[in-house]
């Protein structure tokens, strides 16, 4: 047992570690898919919700106007506020635990603090114009300026920061274990981080050119829903990777363990 602490002192840390970063993980992608499923199977129904304030979302501007800002704060929105509350409340509690654990930790509290900044980023783009539709609907007038911003600029600026803000979240634990370990697989899990990021991106400023009067358009939906279901399942192999990788210091330290009783 004593060889067993002096070999390795912070294996039993990175186990839970591991174990932690298995669950973040885990939520991530099923916020992904469950998102990616709500836009397959309900987007119209979400839509239909701005018939509760009078608007028809197929009918004129204002009214594809509110149905867009309402399927915004049903997809959008979520999406970047859930995945920093997991942040914080998963991943932050993970690297604090460390950190009383004299483990350094501070690198990767650094960039879910960056990351932090972009998510606020992202729902600050989601709702910036709501003041100037807010005077213009007051004033009797129509929000011109607020529908030339949704219809150009939102997808690109909001996808933008996100993608931004998911890769500093999901690289966070990889770069905090390939410190330790500097096992080759995770060079994996940071091209799986890469790629997610990479797609989200490219999906806020590729060929779709889409806007949020668009966003019950077929194209939309099988092509949101497909990306949201990818991102999700590269999120959980990533995170499995790391989560495996932390418990292996545990297992390989019994095995010499065992191997050391056995001579």
């Amino acid at each position: 047992m004593v060889r067993f602490i002096r070999d390795q002192p912070d294996a039993y840390i990175y186990s839970s570690f591991g174990t932690r970063i298995f669950i973040a993980g885990f939520l991530l992608a099923l916020l992904y898919v469950g998102q990616g499923i709500l836009v397959y199977t309900s987007t119209d129904k979400v839509l239909s919700l701005s018939s509760l304030l009078g608007k028809d979302s197929g009918a004129d501007l204002m009214g594809q106007l509110v149905g867009g800002l309402i399927l915004v704060t049903a997809v959008f929105v979520p999406l970047a506020s859930s995945t920093m509350a997991i942040s914080r409340w998963v991943l932050k509690r993970t690297y604090k635990k460390l950190e009383k654990m004299e483990i350094d930790s501070k690198r990767s509290q650094f960039l879910l603090l960056m990351a932090r900044f972009f998510f606020l980023g992202c729902i600050v783009a989601a709702y910036a114009p709501l003041p100037m539709i807010a005077e213009s609907v007051m004033s009797g007038g129509f929000p011109s300026s607020s529908v030339n911003y949704y219809q150009t600029k939102f997808m690109r600026l909001f996808f933008t920061l996100f993608g931004i803000a998911l890769f500093l979240t999901i690289i966070s634990p990889v770069l905090q274990l390939y410190r330790r370990t500097e096992s080759r697989s995770l060079i994996l899990a940071g091209l799986l981080a890469s790629a997610v990021s990479g797609i989200m991106i490219y999906m806020g400023n590729g060929d779709w050119d889409l806007s949020v009067f668009k966003l019950d358009s077929t194209e939309f939906k099988s092509s949101f829903g497909t990306i949201m279901i990818i991102c999700g399942i590269c999120i959980f192999f990533c995170f499995w990777i790391v989560s495996r990788n932390a418990k292996s210091i545990l297992k390989y330290q019994r095995l010499h363990f065992a191997m050391k009783l056995g001579d």
